[in-house]
């Protein structure tokens, strides 16, 4: 048997939601059970352990994973359940009937327990089941007890008869003549208030009119009369009483006197109601657990952040019967948030269109900020320290009516926004409602979460064809002059002038091809990991002269103007000097490819405390604000002209930021956007102390 029970088949899930509903399912107040089709147990959750005490990695739970099977149990035989099981099995929702389950019969040391049971089929999309959900009650203790309440009440009515503890006597007319001590010593109440309908007053106004009707119209039917009701004890607490009371007819048929006596049932009315409530409670806890799967299941559908959120506050309005729930995502380090989804009942129709994101300074913020859930009443969300208005927009925003909010929290422990619950429909939030919302929160994280990769994967799909159909153009390039000279060889009229410069054109031509190579070979190396350093204590100048001599004829060739500003100070930097000429000739390279010519390109080097900062500013087309996130990102290039004048395979700046990451050193790119140029940093740290002298024999870069 597995050290661990398999997942639930049927149920489509990635990793960390299922550890979510895997501990809901193993905290779920009810003992649930999971069969497979055959009758074999697949799965149990702890309230099952604690019920029948067969704990892991004992032989008895062994047994049960084994060769224990529902349908071969002769207990479960002989009181006819697994016949019902079969049913549950044909794809019905059975409800078991209560039954006397006695685990010493499979060698369990656990108590006998009477146990009711819930059979669920769990279908797939066809229709098909795939296994059956057995959720049990133990009813042990209202069995017991009802026993228990019957045994006292006959107990009770036989001590009433036999010793007259509450014994009474009526007129024939229904009257209280006679006295009776022990109501009097019951009630407290004299004689004078007992007598005639005095007792009435006894009784709690709730019963009073109802038991005064009934006794009434028992008296004009000569009927038996009998009824429970509460009385007043001299504390003024009131107990439950069993009433009855019957006619004594004469020889002549009259009715001579009634005589009755009351019995003390509290206890019994008030065990009843507990199980009542008990069953309600349960009853609940099943169908929260129902709609949290649900939930989760719709929520695992959803591929987009827009419908995940539209869906999760549907699903928390249904479960914690709320007027408003909202799902706000944060934008930006200063904790503003924007709404996403919200979703309003009928009485909050009016604002169905409010959509004002905070500023980041509200309890809104507090939540996202500390990461920790905040459940408020009305009056204790008003007197928080983070409570704010809402400003000018105030009496646009719903009213909230006490306040349940609970942070979205990333995989990484970052956050990423919140789902909040306001104006409960019955009562205030309570602590079940925060676990339930916990719960959401967590699996709507990690939903969010991999949306966010899916739609990354899209785009990265999206560039990479880009970038393939861009590389098979820059390949295509070189060959229309490579084949025009590769013709006019071939036809062997062209004189020597004509030969030297088509074999010119085809070297050149080749040149560039194979340079498109080598960029594409050198950052597949640099990216896999495949590419080791060869550091020393470098001249920050030396680097910066070296790059400069290499991008000047494209920087020239394009008519820019080039300064070179700032100076390192004596400043060294550890690092492999191949890789680091490669940086700046790259940063170079792409502000004059994105510079009109005739432009501005300036080069500063600044050193300040323990770092050195090489930056590179053009006045170039500048970069949109929704692609300054993934310039660095393979494939990413900035719009091209329609002529391609550009040129190249945007891999330069990825490789930049691979090369930086792995001299420890950050990268950064500023624009005021399209047309205001751009601004490319490299920042390295300058180590305080001079360090070992590099091992002569460490491998270098093949590449270099």
């Amino acid at each position: 048997m597995p050290s661990e029970p398999a997942p639930l088949p049927g149920i489509e899930h990635q990793a960390n939601p299922e550890l979510r509903f895997r501990a809901l399912f193993e905290q779920a107040p009810v003992s649930i059970q999971i069969l497979a089709p055959d009758g074999r147990t697949l799965r149990v959750n702890k309230a099952w352990e604690d019920l029948w005490q067969i704990h892991a990695g004992s032989a008895l739970r062994n047994y049960v994973f084994g060769k224990y099977n529902v349908f071969t149990d002769p207990q479960l035989i002989d009181n006819g359940i697994a016949a019902l099981l079969r049913r549950a099995f044909a794809g019905e929702s059975v409800r078991l009937p209560a039954v006397r389950y006695d685990v010493a019969a499979i060698k369990g040391t656990g108590p006998v327990r009477w146990i009711s049971a819930q059979a669920h089929a769990v279908k797939d999309p066809a229709g098909r089941t795939l296994e059956v959900m057995l959720m049990h009650e133990d009813i042990t203790e209202r069995m017991e007890t009802e026993a228990a309440l019957r045994m006292r009440e006959e107990r009770f009515r036989s001590l009433v008869m036999t010793t007259s503890q509450i014994v009474w006597t009526n007129t024939p007319d229904g009257r209280v003549e006679e006295d009776s001590p022990s109501w009097r010593a019951f009630t407290g109440q004299t004689y004078e208030e007992w007598k005639e309908f005095g007792w009435l007053d006894a009784v709690h106004p709730d019963d009073r009119e109802k038991t005064k009707a009934l006794w009434v119209a028992c008296v004009a039917a000569r009927a038996v009369f009998e009824t429970d009701y509460r009385v007043r004890r001299p504390d003024g607490s009131y107990r439950w009483m069993a009433v009855k009371g019957v006619p004594l007819f004469g020889a002549d048929g009259a009715i001579r006197e009634w005589i009755g006596a009351n019995t003390d049932i509290h206890e019994k009315v008030m065990a009843q109601a507990e199980v009542v409530q008990r069953l309600h409670r349960e009853k609940r806890n099943a169908a929260l657990l129902a709609k949290v799967a649900q939930a989760s299941r719709t929520l695992h559908t959803a591929l987009a952040s827009d419908g995940m959120a539209n869906a999760l506050v549907e699903e928390v309005r249904d479960i914690l019967d709320v007027h408003q729930a909202v799902v706000s995502l944060t934008e930006s380090g200063s904790w503003a948030q924007g709404i996403t989804a919200v979703s309003l009942s009928d009485k909050y129709a009016a604002f169905r269109t409010y959509a004002v994101k905070t500023d980041g300074s509200g309890i809104y913020a507090e939540v996202c900020r500390t990461n920790q859930v905040m459940r408020l009443t009305q009056a204790q969300l008003e007197a928080h320290p983070a409570w704010k208005g809402f400003g000018s927009h105030a009496h646009a925003h719903p009213p909230m009516r006490g306040w349940l909010a609970v942070p979205l929290i990333d995989r990484a422990g970052r956050n990423i926004g919140l789902i909040q619950a306001s104006d409960k429909i019955e009562g205030e939030f309570t602590e079940e409602d925060e676990a339930i919302l916990v719960q959401l929160a967590s699996i709507a994280s990690n939903g969010f979460e991999n949306a966010r990769l899916y739609g990354s994967l899209q785009e990265q799909d999206r560039r990479k064809d880009e970038f393939l159909a861009m590389l098979a153009h820059e390949l295509r390039n070189p060959l229309a002059p490579i084949s025009a000279a590769a013709d006019m060889l071939r036809i062997g009229t062209a004189n020597e002038e004509r030969v030297r410069r088509a074999s010119d054109v085809i070297s050149r031509q080749v040149r560039h091809m194979t340079s498109l190579v080598d960029d594409l070979l050198d950052v597949s190396r640099v990216t896999r990991g495949l590419v080791q350093l060869d550091t020393s204590l470098l001249d920050p100048m030396t680097i910066v002269a070296n790059a400069v001599e290499q991008s000047r004829p494209m920087i020239e060739a394009r008519g820019h103007a080039l300064a070179v500003e700032g100076d390192a100070g004596g400043a060294r930097i550890l690092g492999d000097a191949h890789r680091l000429v490669q940086v700046v000739v790259n940063l170079l390279n792409n502000a004059a490819k994105y510079t009109p010519n005739g432009g501005r390109i300036a080069l500063l080097v600044v050193h300040a405390a323990s770092t050195l900062t090489i930056s590179v500013r053009d006045n170039g087309v500048g970069i949109d604000a929704q692609l300054l996130p993934y310039v660095f990102d393979l494939f990413t290039q900035a719009q091209r002209s329609p002529d391609r004048a550009q040129g190249g395979l945007g891999i330069g700046l990825a490789l930049v930021k691979t090369i930086m990451t792995l001299h420890g050193g950050t990268v950064t790119v500023h624009s005021d956007g399209l047309g205001h140029g751009s601004v490319f940093a490299v920042t390295f740290r300058v180590p305080a102390e001079p360090p070992a002298t590099p091992d002569p024999a460490a491998p270098s870069d093949a590449a270099h």
